[in-house]
């Protein structure tokens, strides 16, 4: 973390992030932070903010990973997309 709720993103996560299909120094030219430490409200949880975790987000729905909730701004992970999300995040992402 550089500053409050600032962080960078390393050269290896620059790697992870292309692995995505995200080029992270497009995103870094944005005007909004590169990479943010943010609370989520409803969760209480931190998650990744700023352009990248917007880029991430927008990937992940892109390939149906995580679905719309009707009327909701909540979304759910579709079995494919626990099973891809493991393999890019790792076994211990969904308590089961």
């Amino acid at each position: 973390m550089i500053g409050e709720g600032v962080c960078e993103v390393t050269a290896e996560g620059e790697s992870f992030f292309a692995e995505l299909g995200i080029d992270v120094r497009a995103q870094a030219r944005q005007r909004r932070a590169l990479c943010r430490s943010c609370l989520d409200v409803t969760e209480r949880r931190p998650h990744i903010g700023g352009a990248v975790g917007a880029a991430l987000a927008q990937r992940l729905l892109e390939q149906k990973l995580p679905q719309p909730i009707d009327d909701s701004r909540g979304l759910a992970v579709t079995a494919a997309g626990r099973w891809r999300l493991r393999k890019i995040f790792g076994p211990g992402l969904f308590a089961d």
